[in-house]
């Protein structure tokens, strides 16, 4: 065993000090961490994923009205005064494509919900882990460090005499 030589226990009292900050700010890392994941998933699971279901459904309404009347125009209604339907068949074209864009962007926002769980999941396990760490090694350690400056004040206290009372009156 190693011997040190410290003549103040100030040093050990600084080192505690920074450690407890370091856990504090490991502890806030960790959690922020776990946060900003969880927030991300459900941003994408809650208003993403619900955002483009509802529009999809706007969408193929708008895809049913837009056969309908080009339907009507084609067909012949003969009380309409033009029989081309060529306008009816752009609205309908444009509202097809906006009801795929939407088909499009439900499963894109799927793909990045199971990207997000895949990679995540393999991510965090070392942070989970350094967490654990943690809870289980910093009342440990700071234990320890406090029995370190117990027994140097016991050391450097004046021998025979009782514990000094520096700043008492």
């Amino acid at each position: 065993m190693s011997t040190a030589h410290i003549h103040s226990p100030e040093t050990i009292r600084k080192f505690r000090s920074q450690f407890v900050k370091f856990d504090g700010e490991c502890r806030q890392a960790l959690a922020s961490v776990s946060g900003d994941v969880s927030s991300v998933g459900e941003w994408l699971r809650r208003e993403q994923l619900a955002h483009w279901k509802r529009e999809l459904r706007r969408r193929e309404e708008l895809v049913q009205q837009a056969r309908l009347d080009y339907l009507r125009v084609t067909q012949g209604d003969k009380y309409l005064e033009k029989q081309t339907g060529v306008d009816e068949r752009k609205i309908l074209e444009r509202a097809q494509r906006a009801k795929q864009e939407a088909e499009q962007k439900i499963e894109k926002v799927k793909r990045w919900i199971w990207t997000l769980d895949q990679k995540t999941g393999k991510l965090l396990q070392p942070c989970s882990t350094f967490s654990s760490l943690l809870e289980r090694l910093t009342p440990q350690a700071l234990g320890r460090l406090d029995r370190m400056l117990d027994r140097l004040d016991e050391y450097l206290r004046p021998s025979g005499g009782p514990p000094s009372n520096e700043g008492a009156p």
